[in-house]
């Protein structure tokens, strides 16, 4: 009996500390996300610092900007190996060997991703190749952006881009709401689907659907609620400078009648 009573003990307290464990890791990954999200912020936030220095011509602020803009890809990299390996952690039931794995699996993904070259890194991350592009159209918007583009400000064409990869097309985006079809005005981006909307069109929207609906993009089955909207400084410029460039090709067209 008091060998029964032991093993039976031993079951619950192996299940308890599982238990408990995972408690902890859930707790880290909500942690995780959290810091990412502030990181995906400063990432936006270092998009329009960029985009107001390149616009007054202070090609060295956005050096600096460019490699704060690397820091946080490195750390939001680092983010996402450690919340996927402690998702895996959390499932395994020997903690012991299951907490070797994560240990030696991270030191050497780490590993990996520091020995690679800037081009690596940077030149084929879609959010590095976005804010660029974006730095770009400042002064050349609808001009295809160089691949060696890429590297301006730290050096991040390390010459392994295949030719075809030196020229990457100037970015064609809508800039009119899918639920107004007027151009964007106060943009706002959901988090969750990346679309975006006129401030005032979207909320009215969501307000109609008592809170939260469907996204009325096309083909997208995200909900969105209000709370998932945040201002879109960056694509505000953007439509700016694109409706300036319009009147600007207006009036050139009006010149040439004229002639």
């Amino acid at each position: 009996m008091a060998s029964v009573f032991s093993q039976s003990e031993g079951r619950r307290a192996g299940g308890d500390a599982q238990t408990q464990l995972q408690s902890r890791l859930q707790g880290l990954r909500s942690s995780i996300e959290g810091v990412r999200d502030i990181a995906e912020e400063a990432i936006r936030a270092c998009t329009v610092a960029a985009l107001d220095l390149e616009e007054v011509g202070d090609s060295s602020g956005v050096g600096d900007v460019d490699a704060s803009l690397r820091a946080l890809l490195d750390a939001q990299h680092r983010l996402g190996v450690e919340r996927e390996l402690m998702t895996r952690l959390a499932t395994q039931p020997d903690t012991d060997a299951a907490a070797a794995d994560y240990r030696a699996e991270r030191a050497q993904r780490m590993g990996a991703y520091d020995a690679q070259s800037d081009a690596q890194k940077y030149a084929r991350n879609a959010q590095y190749r976005d804010f660029r592009q974006q730095v770009w159209d400042v002064r050349h918007e609808g001009e295809a952006m160089p691949g060696d583009f890429l590297g301006a400000g730290g050096g991040g064409g390390d010459g392994d881009e295949s030719d075809e990869d030196l020229v990457i097309a100037g970015a064609k985006s809508s800039y009119r709401c899918p639920v107004s079809a007027s151009w964007l005005v106060q943009p706002v981006t959901s988090r969750e689907c990346g679309h975006s909307f006129s401030k005032e069109a979207i909320t009215q929207y969501i307000r109609a659907h008592r809170g939260a609906c469907d996204c009325p993009v096309d083909g997208c089955r995200k909900r969105i609620r209000a709370a998932d909207l945040f201002p879109d400084q960056v694509l505000e410029r953007k439509v700016a400078r694109h409706l300036r460039q319009l009147e600007a090709e207006e009036t050139a067209a009006q010149y040439t009648l004229v002639q």
